[in-house]
Formats: C-alpha cells, sequence, structure tokens
C-alpha cells in the first residue's frame, strides 16, 4: 500500500510540472467568457482580442503590460436585413501577426505639431498618405489612403471598372509642383493599379445597405518611401489604446471633398476637418434604412463646423496616438474610419451625424489581405 501511495504521489507531482495552468509561462486566464493565456502584450499573437488588466492575470506572477491573450474564434458573419444573398462566408476572427508586421515596417502616421493648421486648408506635406483614385481617362473617382508600400485602403463602393491609377503626393489639384514660400515643393507621382490581382472587396460587403463598405487596392509596384520622403503610410489601429476613442477627442477628416460621381465640385487644395464621436443608435435612428453596427462610426462635426463630412468617399478618418520608442512617447496617426455613407453629401450637412467605416473591426480581413 505504502508503495502504491508513492507511485500515485510521483504521477501527480509529474502531472503537475508539466501541466501548471498557474506558471508564469502557463497562466490561463478568463475574459468576455472567453478562455486565453496571460502574456505581455507584445508577445500576443492577437493584439486585438486581448484584454488588460485582468484579475487572473494579476496572480500570473508576471510583471510589466500583461495581457490576457484571447484565444482565436470564429463566428458567422452576420446577415444583415436587405441583404441580396445569404452571408454564408466563415470570417475568421484572428490578426495575423505577419499582417501587422507588414503594417508595422515603415514609421507611420508621422505628426508634425508645427504644420497644424487652423484653418480648413491642409499644409502641404501635413498628411502624407491622402489617396486619391482615378479613372482611366486621369479623374478623381474617390479617395484613400496609402496604409503598406503595395496597398491603399478605401471604400468598397468606390471599386469600378474603370478604376486604373492612384495618385499620392497630391495637394492641390490645380497644380502639378506644389511649393512652400520657403522654397520646399513636391509633386504628385501616380501608381497604376495592379492589372492581374484585382482590388480586395471585403467578401461581406453588401452594395444595398453598404455593410462592410472597405477595399484594399494593390498598386503594380512598391512605392520608395526612400525616394518619395512626401508620400508616408497612415498607421491602422494595432493595440486597444489606438481605437480606445472618446467623444472628446477630435478625430480628423482630409479630402477634397468629392463624391465617386464627382456631382458635388470640392476643393482645389486639400481639406481637413474635426469630428467627434456619437452614439451608434443615433446614427441608427436617423438612418434607419441601414444596419448601424459596431461594424460603424457615427460621427458628427467637431470644432470646426463648415466640415462635417468633407472629404471623398473612402478617405480617411483618424486620431492622434500614442506610442513608445524606446524610452519616450511619441505621437502618431492612427486610421480609425474612412468614408462610407456620409460620402454623397459631404460638405452640405453640418449638425447631422453620419455612419462611417470602422477599420478596426476589420483588422483580421486587412492583415490577412496584405499578403495576398
Amino acid at each position: 500500500m505504502a508503495g502504491l501511495n508513492l507511485r500515485l504521489l510521483a504521477v501527480i507531482l509529474l502531472f503537475c510540472c508539466c501541466y501548471n495552468f498557474h506558471s508564469a509561462d502557463a497562466y490561463y486566464c478568463k475574459a468576455n467568457g472567453r478562455i486565453g493565456q496571460c502574456s505581455f502584450s507584445e508577445d500576443c499573437a492577437w493584439p486585438m482580442e486581448m484584454v488588460r488588466y485582468n484579475a487572473d492575470c494579476a496572480k500570473s506572477g508576471l510583471s510589466g503590460d500583461v495581457v490576457c491573450c484571447l484565444r482565436p474564434t470564429y463566428r458567422p458573419i452576420r446577415t444583415t436585413r436587405r441583404t441580396t444573398t445569404p452571408a454564408t462566408i466563415l470570417e475568421k476572427e484572428t490578426i495575423n501577426p505577419r499582417g501587422l508586421a507588414l503594417l508595422n515596417q515603415h514609421d507611420c502616421g508621422n505628426v508634425e505639431d508645427t504644420r497644424v493648421a487652423n484653418g480648413i486648408d491642409a499644409m502641404l506635406g501635413e498628411f502624407p498618405w491622402i489617396a486619391l483614385l482615378l479613372s482611366s481617362e486621369k479623374n478623381t473617382m474617390c479617395g484613400g489612403s496609402v496604409i503598406t508600400e503595395r496597398f491603399v485602403l478605401t471604400a468598397a463602393h468606390c471599386i469600378q471598372n474603370n478604376l486604373q491609377f492612384v495618385r499620392l503626393g497630391e495637394h492641390d489639384l490645380m497644380t502639378e509642383e506644389d511649393c512652400l514660400s520657403i522654397g520646399y515643393c513636391q509633386t504628385f507621382v501616380e501608381f497604376r493599379i495592379d492589372p492581374i490581382q484585382k482590388p480586395f472587396i471585403h467578401p461581406d460587403y453588401n452594395a444595398v445597405n453598404k455593410h462592410k463598405d472597405i477595399a484594399l487596392i494593390k498598386l503594380e509596384e512598391a512605392i520608395d518611401f526612400q525616394a518619395y520622403h512626401h508620400i508616408k503610410p497612415i498607421c491602422l489601429p494595432t493595440s486597444p489604446s489606438d481605437y480606445a476613442m472618446l467623444p472628446t477627442d477630435n478625430l480628423v477628416l482630409a479630402g477634397w471633398g468629392l463624391t465617386e460621381s464627382n456631382d458635388v465640385r470640392g476643393s482645389d487644395i486639400l481639406q481637413k476637418g474635426y469630428l467627434k464621436l456619437e452614439a451608434l443608435d443615433i446614427c441608427q435612428k436617423l438612418h434607419s434604412f441601414y444596419d448601424i453596427d459596431q461594424s460603424k462610426l457615427c460621427v458628427k462635426s467637431g470644432a470646426n463646423h463648415t466640415v462635417s463630412c468633407q472629404g471623398d468617399s473612402g478617405s480617411p478618418i483618424f486620431w492622434e496616438t500614442k506610442y513608445m520608442r524606446g524610452r519616450f512617447w511619441r505621437k502618431h496617426y492612427t486610421q480609425v474610419g474612412l468614408v462610407s455613407l456620409g460620402g454623397k453629401v459631404c460638405g452640405k450637412l453640418t449638425s447631422i451625424p453620419y455612419a462611417y467605416e470602422n477599420i478596426t473591426d476589420s483588422m483580421p480581413w486587412i492583415t490577412n489581405t496584405i499578403l495576398k
């Protein structure tokens, strides 16, 4: 009997050593009804799926920026009202770490405090990620944003058969070269859209109610950010702090005030305006035709009352966020939305909130698609 007890004790000890669920390197946690593992934030493969200040992780023995890194899940794409076809695709709710690395490959979202102006005109070079989508005849169609050396982010409803070029580094549509009084000048550069790879439209995009109105355009050749210093990518939300906006925070929208049909005369000079967050249910009541859920942002005009949706369809909505470089906190711009439903009435309304596409909700799709 004593020998049996010793053998049983040895088995128990072996099990505890091999499957110690409360060890520092394998401590499991629960958040939002899901199981995860305590780890440092930079080691979490799914930054959009991590929870800070988790009670379980407080007992893990880890110190520093410890998070509950939730395991990936699968969910069916929601079938929205008035859809033309049933939504049967399964979307993998995981951030692709290789896609994240690609987004973070270059310095993004450059903020130059000296360039911030009080007027509606953007300063030359203030937003170096702004893109213009052009037809085969070089007519302006929509706006967009550079996110990597090969990809531009825009609205799905902007993808049309005659879309052929992307113009970067533009400021004044009436001049080929834009200059400051100090002598600095920059010239726009046009890139052909990849003729082999068609633009990627989100698989759950609905042309009727504009659900998941988001698309990615692949350029035929990579942007050389070293050669074109006036062109840079915008950051995308890769950590919870990047999309933790409050109603008091300023969101920035930049564009030329054009629509995809050019039925509204916009400005020749790149414009910027400030927006504020509004509750989603307010947008839903005002625009009941659309299904306004977590895939949208409800925004209204901010400090600059002349701009409620001033910008091209597909143009980015971004805000200043902090990031750590070395031992110091720095700021950069992070894109959290793009013009979707508000695009057709840009510059006309100043007080009514409108729904815009929520970039954060599509990060799993984005980080997987830019690897193609």
